[in-house]
């Protein structure tokens, strides 16, 4: 339910079908819009508000979230409070957005985080077990992010059993307080993260792995927060050195090529460019061969790999 004019709700909706098109995904969520118009501008949009929670029982939902644009924040609507009153307040989470008045996107998605996090409630944690805390559902790359990170995760025998709130049901939620640990997706949600693991009285790790020596102390982390003897978590860094070095051995082409790195579109990805460079043997010099870096931040081996093909692809033309 967003509580707005229709105006806001549907530039915000029309930006979303497109990023869920180039995301591939066909799974689009039923929008109710409470339509504030000049007499709710004037005399309150409460009642508006009320009215569209009744529509959106209607069809029977496990979960309607209550999303404010900045008209309501502006007259001074108590939405939580109509939320808190309605017959389906257990089935309600209301995220105070609240468009230009809330603050920037990462406060947003932090808040929907911390809000939807209190449909679970504390459980008896399973052992080895970790739940992911801030994936995208448009995220570039998340399956491939993901099975890296559950690549890692299984050297020290961990299963992921929450991906909060990747394409899951309301439902799932309920198993965040399962987790043993959890794993932060970047600093972007680091403070939802955070919050959350202080409720559940959780360790956790900041972020996933970024680049060659960001899986070894990804692993250390993870390791650590879970519990495991140190014996296996230092089995589990050797098997990822060994792998490594593998992995690496088919770009021993790129030695002695001299690059240049140019433009860093995502923070850290040039540290984790140079550390690939200085393991195979690359120079970087502003008149060198001009590769791409991706777009996001490389996670684990995967990331890195994904990118030297394409160094390697360049070369060879």
């Amino acid at each position: 339910v967003i509580h707005a004019p229709q105006g806001c709700a549907h530039q915000m909706f029309s930006g979303f079908h497109a990023m869920m098109a180039d995301a591939g995904l066909s799974r689009i969520p039923k929008v109710i819009v409470s339509n504030i118009q000049n007499r709710e501008a004037i005399f309150g949009g409460e009642e508006a508000l009320a009215e569209a929670l009744d529509r959106a029982e209607e069809e029977s939902p496990a979960l309607i979230s209550v999303v404010t644009s900045c008209v309501p924040e502006t007259i001074g609507d108590d939405t939580e409070g109509v939320c808190a009153a309605h017959p389906a307040s257990e089935r309600i989470v209301y995220i105070p957005a609240s468009g230009f008045l809330g603050g920037s996107s990462q406060a947003g998605e932090n808040t929907a985080l911390v809000r939807l996090s209190t449909l679970a409630e504390p459980k008896e944690p399973i052992p080895r077990t970790a739940a992911l805390i801030g994936e995208k559902n448009l995220e570039s790359e998340v399956e491939e992010n993901y099975a890296e990170v559950c690549r890692l995760l299984d050297r020290l025998g961990i299963k992921v059993i929450l991906r909060f709130c990747r394409n899951i049901e309301a439902a799932e939620i309920a198993r965040l307080g399962e987790a043993a640990f959890f794993i932060i997706r970047d600093e972007r949600v680091e403070e939802a993260g955070i919050t959350i693991a202080n409720r559940f009285g959780r360790p956790y790790v900041s972020a996933f792995p970024s680049g060659l020596s960001g899986s070894i102390s990804f692993l250390q982390e993870a390791g650590k927060a879970c519990g495991i003897p140190e014996e296996e978590i230092a089995e589990a860094v050797f098997a990822e050195e060994e792998y490594q070095r593998e992995q690496l051995a088919p770009f021993a082409e790129l030695a002695g090529t001299a690059v240049a790195l140019g433009f860093e579109p995502f923070a850290g990805c040039h540290a984790v460019a140079r550390e690939a460079m200085e393991r195979i043997g690359i120079t970087e010099s502003a008149d060198g061969m001009p590769v791409k870096l991706p777009f996001y931040l490389p996670v684990g081996a995967a990331g890195v790999l994904k990118m030297l093909y394409l160094w390697r692809r360049e070369k060879r033309r």
